[in-house]
């Protein structure tokens, strides 16, 4: 709203003397002038004209009350209105009601349309965020991220890493749930600000309801703009925003979990044991089963998630038990084996990938349900290595890749190359300096189980052939190739390359 406009609406209870109007500023808020104000041209200040005599920071926007003394109009100030004494209170307050009144319903029905054309939680989030000039985001009663601001991400390190791996650990939801505001906080959208030792950031929080039951709650941080009264109205208008978003684009994104699904939620943010014992009662999961990592090549939300890809994971896997976790699914499954899973089931499990567009991370099988983020860490580390090492394949199987963790919890990984054979390198610079494939030839035959057969089918070349490039490599390497010992380094070795990206060959 322009100074003017806001003028206009002020005459028609008050009187008021305009003594310099401009209709480039827009008024975002009001305020009271002191000693501490900020220089933000956005912000309409009330005081005494006495007070903006002494001010080292002249507001752009005032409204003044004054006596019989006129203040020099000479004063750098671009809006600027003069308020009998006795009205400068009664006027700021319906000031404040007015631009309070107009943003809010602005925002809402800029958010309301956005959320219908987008039926994005995100993307209303995100839009929220800018309008308030400050990171927000959204999470459920779990205190899972729902959604988070991009535009202004958050900057805050114990939020940013919340974001990072999609929810808040069981102790940081603990700590939280004890600040006296949080206990305190009525059961209503109003915002409340949640400050804590830990953070230097300022926070406010507000409640979300669906249905009339609490859903989840927003929080805004603080960062290059400071907090204004005004922002409280603001978030309380967001909070109904979401949950209009969910009302009707977003149903089933809140139906009530399974106890099955927060078992695996409680495991995988570290719910102490007791907390998981008594929910494991009532429930049962299979005597062998494997951990699956699903994330999908293109994330379209959660709500997705829930409405076509799960339910196709049944109808692949039946007995599959699933949370949603970095907009993404971990599932346990059920399966026979008792280290790999069986080739059926593999195969059904590649199937389902290739229909839904998903990458997936397998673990190996395990039997207790309590160990069960060890072997969501398995099926991490298959996804994040299979994607580094094979980006080609969307299926990884964490025993194929479990050599390669052992090499990433080295402490200098850019150093495994020490512990390569040195007949490696020697090969590779063979092969460069005289065009030839002893390198790949020496890779294979081990890949083979030293079998002449097998490596020079592979190879695609006669026995004979096979054998003299295999007497050419023991002569440059000076390498005992009937030696046990040296074969399992030399194996060693050539994976050590293939971490390190020296080596590119695939063995069908």
């Amino acid at each position: 709203m322009t100074f003017a406009k806001l003028i206009e609406l002020l005459s028609k209870d008050y009187t008021l003397d305009i003594i310099s109007s401009s209709e480039h500023l827009e008024i975002h808020d009001v305020a009271l002038l002191d000693n501490k104000h900020e220089k933000n041209k956005s912000i309409l200040y009330f005081g005494y004209d006495k007070q903006l005599g002494d001010c080292e920071l002249i507001p752009s926007q005032c409204i003044l009350a004054h006596k019989d003394k006129l203040l020099d109009s000479s004063l750098p100030v671009e809006n600027l209105a003069f308020v009998p004494e006795e009205s400068l209170f009664s006027i700021f307050n319906e000031a404040k009601s007015i631009i309070e009144t107009r943003r809010s319903k602005g925002i809402y029905k800029e958010l309301t349309k956005l959320a219908d054309q987008t039926k994005s939680i995100e993307a209303v989030i995100d839009a929220a965020s800018v309008s308030l000039g400050c990171s927000l985001l959204f999470c459920d009663m779990h205190f899972k991220i729902i959604a988070s601001s991009t535009t202004i991400p958050v900057i805050d390190p114990l939020w940013k890493d919340n974001i990072k791996q999609g929810y808040c650990s069981y102790e940081f939801i603990k700590e939280v749930k004890e600040l006296e505001p949080i206990r305190h906080a009525s059961m209503n959208t109003a915002a409340v600000e949640v400050t804590c030792n830990s953070s230097p950031y300022r926070k406010l929080s507000c409640k979300v309801f669906h249905n009339r039951i609490q859903i989840g709650f927003l929080l805004l941080i603080e960062g290059d703009n400071r907090f204004l009264p005004s922002h409280y109205e603001m978030l309380s208008t967001v909070s109904n925003i979401i949950s209009y978003t969910i009302s009707f684009h977003a149903k089933d994104l809140f139906e009530e979990s399974t106890l099955y699904q927060q078992v695996l939620y409680d495991l995988l943010i570290g719910a102490p044991s007791d907390v998981i014992e008594s929910k494991l009662s009532g429930i049962h999961f299979p005597t062998k089963m494997c951990v699956l990592l699903i994330r999908p090549t293109k994330y379209l939300g959660r709500q997705y998630l829930k409405d076509f890809t799960y339910r196709n994971l049944k109808k692949y896997i039946p007995g599959t038990h699933v949370t949603y976790h970095k907009s993404g699914m971990v599932a346990v499954i059920p399966v026979k084996g008792e280290t790999q899973i069986e080739t059926d089931l593999l195969n059904a499990i590649k199937k389902f990938s290739a229909s839904e567009s998903v990458r997936i991370g397998i673990s190996n099988s395990f039997s207790n349900i309590e160990n069960f983020i060890n072997y969501y860490n398995q099926a991490n580390v298959a996804l994040e290595l299979g994607q580094k090492l094979n980006p080609e394949e969307n299926v990884f199987s964490y025993l194929n890749y479990q050599v390669f963790d052992l090499f990433s919890e080295i402490k200098n990984p850019d150093q495994l190359g020490r512990f390569c054979h040195p007949a490696l390198a020697i090969l590779r610079q063979q092969d460069c300096k005289n065009n030839t494939n002893l390198y790949e030839t020496l890779y294979t035959y081990l890949e083979k189980g030293c079998s002449i057969k097998l490596a020079a089918e592979n190879l695609y070349i006669h026995r004979n052939s096979l054998v003299y490039r295999l007497n050419r490599i023991t002569e440059l390497c000076s390498i005992d190739l009937e030696n046990t010992n040296s074969n399992f380094l030399l194996r060693l070795s050539f994976l050590i390359d293939r971490y390190n990206k020296l080596n590119t060959i695939q063995i069908p």
